[in-house]
């Protein structure tokens, strides 16, 4: 008995941090959404990256573009990668 109550608590603790992660990445994508636009407009460095999964901030991420995004995005992507950890 209390090792089933053991395990639920762990599960909602679990739900709970997966729930905040994802909060904080819809956040990020928001800001990204705002910050980055120049870099993934029709005619940016990344363009033609599909949205979703962390592809477009992954493109921007790279050295040869975050050398070109404004302090905003790469701010932006700093927070990002340190959602990633």
């Amino acid at each position: 008995m209390k090792v089933l109550l053991l395990i639920v608590s762990l599960l909602l603790f679990g739900g709970n941090a997966f729930a905040a992660d994802e909060a904080a990445d819809a956040a990020n994508r928001a800001k990204f959404e705002k910050e980055c636009a120049v870099m993934i407009a029709p005619g940016g460095p990344c363009a033609d990256v599909k949205t979703g999964g962390g592809g477009r901030r992954g493109c921007v991420a790279k050295p040869e573009n975050i050398e070109k995004a404004t302090p905003a995005c790469k701010q932006v992507i700093e927070e990002w990668k340190a959602l990633q950890k």
